[in-house]
């Protein structure tokens, strides 16, 4: 059996457009070449023959020198070799990325260890120090996307090629896109970034004695979609996960020829994506603090704490106007802290009988008192017919600004105040 491991989509160069802050980006960003950094050290823990890379090592067909640069760096350090085929984010063909000269540059400089499979046709691994009569051959069957859309179903090639040709070598198949069986069953054509009718594997079509292993790639979770095919899923998780979804993996493989294959799902992302729903209850802001803290804290050196974290959050729950001003606070310092905040803020604003009788009984401030007393009118329903009446939601949102403006005249009438002159005592 030879141990090799298996991964995907890694997307080098995404992005990440959804975060505001450019230094939160590229540290995303940089953690996608890590990733890297960490299935080399994978490599030389479980003495792995070598890589396979399943289709979108880079986010894009055009990515920048640095990008490229930066991947091939990381790649030239795994040490072992690297086998990758084009996939729908960085497909082949003409012209395409594999074919540019600083691309060829940098790849035979930096990472002589990667053979980028471009044509359906088998590719042969000797390893080191073994022979043809061993059975430590490897033959690769790559099934490449020469274009982002493939009508044609990419490894229809295998239908009618010879495998008996390549005698005890190990086999694996290479590929990247949608299975059949689960695009019918909808639960991949979810996760697909493409549409359904394109790039379709038909596995079940395959001489699948005559294959050890299919290696696959496009589907960003760790899945079986065969006892002898599997999707790795990517290294370094880049969305929030649905459920039952299993990002942020590789596959550590043992295969031979005419053997069931062992696949080990190993963690290697970072990054973390949380989605999490407070109901602030009674405890208000302070719950939305500790129970952020505790869903972002790490425990072990290798997780990320808060600044490694994306969190996709639901905020329900009623608050009054003192609340909801430390609410957002709160807030605005998680959004600091993490690396992306999406907010689904649903909260009620319930101002306090107390808080409004404040704002109408202020006469240092007219003004605000008398819109605060038309408001608090309107809130128990004493002014204005039913047809004209505003919703309740809407009074206390502007109660709420009204608080805000009054907390502010208050600060600014603080500031201005002169200074009492220094009383001396006698002495």
């Amino acid at each position: 059996m030879i141990t090799f491991v298996h991964t995907a989509d890694w997307q080098i160069g995404k992005p990440f457009a959804s975060i505001a802050d450019p230094a939160k980006r590229a540290r995303c960003q940089q953690e996608r070449v890590e990733a890297i950094r960490r299935i080399g050290e994978l490599v030389r823990q479980r003495q792995a023959a070598f890589v396979v890379v399943a289709g979108d090592l880079f986010d894009s067909p055009t990515p920048t020198n640095a990008t490229v640069s930066a991947a091939l760096g990381a790649i030239g350090a795994i040490g072992v070799p690297v086998l990758a085929i084009p996939g729908n984010h960085d497909h082949g063909g003409p012209d395409s990325l594999w074919e540019q000269p600083f691309f060829q540059r940098e790849h035979a400089r930096l990472a002589a260890n990667l053979q980028i499979l471009l044509e359906p046709e088998p590719w042969e691994l000797s390893l080191p120090g073994s022979g043809a009569e061993d059975g430590q051959r490897v033959v690769f069957l790559p099934c490449p996307l020469r274009r982002r859309h493939e009508a044609d179903d990419p490894t229809g090639w295998l239908r009618s090629h010879d495998l008996t040709a390549h005698g005890n070598a190990t086999r694996i198949v290479v590929a990247h896109g949608s299975t059949t069986s689960f695009t019918a069953g909808g639960s991949q054509a979810d996760d697909a970034e493409e549409p359904a009718e394109v790039n379709t594997l038909a596995l079940d079509r395959l001489p699948l004695d005559a294959i050890d292993y299919l290696a696959l790639g496009d589907w960003h979770g760790f899945l079986a979609a065969g006892p002898k095919a599997f999707y790795a899923g990517t290294p370094e998780i880049d969305r929030f996960p649905k459920a039952g979804q299993r990002p942020g993996q590789v596959a550590v493989v043992q295969a031979g020829r005419a053997s069931e294959p062992r696949v080990e799902p190993v963690a290697i992302g970072r990054l973390r994506w949380i989605s999490h729903t407070i109901d602030l209850g009674n405890d208000g802001p302070e719950l939305l603090d500790a129970s952020l803290a505790a869903a972002t804290g790490s425990e072990s050196e290798q997780e990320s704490g808060f600044d490694g974290c994306l969190v996709d959050l639901v905020i329900t729950g009623s608050v009054s106007l003192a609340a909801r001003a430390e609410l957002d606070r709160m807030i605005e310092s998680w959004t600091a802290r993490l690396l992306r905040l999406d907010l689904d803020d649903r909260t009620i604003l319930a101002p306090s009988r107390d808080e409004i009788h404040d704002l109408a009984e202020r006469p240092d401030d007219p003004i605000i008192a008398r819109v605060a007393g038309e408001l608090l009118g309107l809130l128990d329903g004493e002014t204005a017919g039913e047809a004209q009446r505003p919703p309740a939601d809407v009074v206390r949102r502007a109660i709420h600004l009204l608080y805000g403006l009054a907390a502010n005249a208050s600060s600014a009438a603080a500031q201005t105040e002169p200074a009492r002159p220094a009383v001396r005592v006698p002495s």
